[in-house]
């Protein structure tokens, strides 16, 4: 490899594609693993049949995931769960069954990828991976096909973005606003087939849980990736010494095609506002709209971190009169761990509904459709017209304590006053 210094996306597609490369450079790279769901798996699948394709050449890891629509709520739904089940059964691949988690939770949480890692997904928030200095990359169900067929597939390795972050997050403030801070400054094609890399000393202060948060929503800024850099807490968590983690973060004097600062003292609660996650502004703003659905929970906030922030505005209070409570737990360990806390009381208590782990709500797949008109408050990492149900219904997207505050009040309220 060249003594080019490098950013984190020019090491791992280097290390990848065997050839020393640099942003802009075109390489064909073996990802590390492959995984697809229950909703994508099974076309993947077709298109393979199609071209003729009878041995899979792919020799990563792949890995074929039931998280979409599960429970399966018709005979589509069942049968492409059948489809992928059976397949991985037949090949000797990983299956991992619909009840366990969200795929880009339980891929992180049973340390399936590890950093500096290549990952490729059918799902557009694979970069949730990026939390742990992954190179999540979502991909189309051809070239994701190509992958499993050929064992390869060419990628343009990414300009990069680095983002430095300073100070500390206050009290009511979490993850989802860094990165909805940061989705303010890039809108929606800021960061068009770039990398956001995000470094400082405010990195050391913020847990696993809350990266995946800011993992989760770079692609909203059109990023192929974003990874946060791997610290002592992802060494420790992964059982990395700090030679291996510095081999995958950037090299000093690496080139960035732009820098964004964010000082973390100075975020208070956001709010990003239909129908664009870009479209971002503070949560006092829009104090008093009226909600009919509260959503917490999905791959990115479905955390045991979150659970416990929703708890704590939830304890020994009600959900207000006609407000639907969805909690979505990510994954069965975190629920498993909301149950042992007694978190799962507090919120029965409370009048919400708790699912097990499933993307359903999130993508107005089969579970939390919104009606004609109505208004949600939730976790999802966008909110574009109808993702959620109805066309003419309108979701905001906010953190944990603005959602879990809302479902109390029936309209947005700003935690950092009300609470």
């Amino acid at each position: 490899m060249s003594d080019h210094p490098k950013t984190m996306a020019e090491k791992i597609l280097s290390r990848a594609s065997g050839k020393s490369s640099i942003a802009g450079d075109y390489v064909w790279a073996v990802p590390d693993l492959v995984y697809l769901n229950d909703l994508m798996g099974p076309v993947a699948l077709s298109v393979i049949r199609k071209i003729g394709i009878g041995k899979i050449n792919y020799g990563g890891k792949l890995i074929f995931i039931v998280d979409h629509i599960y429970p399966p709520k018709d005979v589509s739904s069942a049968n492409n769960i059948k489809i992928i089940r059976e397949y991985a059964e037949e090949n000797n691949f990983v299956f991992i069954q619909g009840g366990e988690g969200i795929e880009h939770t339980v891929l992180i949480e049973k340390k399936l990828i590890r950093p500096g890692d290549l990952a490729v997904g059918t799902d557009s928030h694979t970069v949730t991976l990026g939390a742990v200095g992954c190179m999540g990359v979502g991909m189309g169900i051809t070239d994701v096909s190509a992958i499993m067929a050929l064992g390869k597939n060419w990628f343009l390795v990414p300009e990069s973005i680095q983002i430095d972050l300073i100070g500390r997050l206050r009290k009511y403030v979490s993850g989802k606003d860094i990165i909805l801070s940061v989705l303010k400054i890039l809108k929606e094609d800021g960061a068009n087939y770039m990398s956001m890399e995000f470094h400082g000393e405010a990195i050391r202060h913020l847990s696993i849980d809350q990266r995946m948060a800011i993992a989760n929503m770079t692609v909203e800024a059109g990023a192929k990736a974003g990874m946060i850099e791997p610290d002592e807490l992802v060494g420790r968590f992964f059982d990395i010494d700090e030679e291996d983690l510095k081999n995958v973060r950037s090299d000093e004097g690496s080139h960035f095609a732009q820098r964004v600062d964010i000082d973390l003292d100075s975020i208070g609660p956001q709010i990003a506002v239909p129908y664009s996650p870009a479209n971002v502004h503070d949560v006092k703003e829009y104090v008093g709209v009226r909600v009919d659905q509260v959503y917490i929970g999905n791959c990115a906030n479905g955390t045991i971190t979150d659970l416990r922030e929703a708890a704590e505005v939830l304890r020994n209070r009600t959900v207000a009169k006609g407000v639907k409570l969805i909690i979505v737990p990510g994954s069965r360990d975190i629920y498993r761990q909301a149950l042992k806390e007694g978190l799962i009381d507090v919120f029965l208590d409370a009048g919400a509904v708790i699912s097990p782990p499933n993307c359903g709500a999130c993508a107005g797949l089969h579970m939390g459709v919104l009606g004609d008109g109505e208004t949600a408050i939730s976790h999802p990492k966008n909110h574009f017209k109808g993702r959620m149900g109805s066309p003419e219904s309108r979701v905001y997207l906010a953190n944990t304590y603005v959602a879990a505050a809302a479902a109390l009040d029936g309209r947005i309220i700003d935690p950092e006053a009300s609470l």
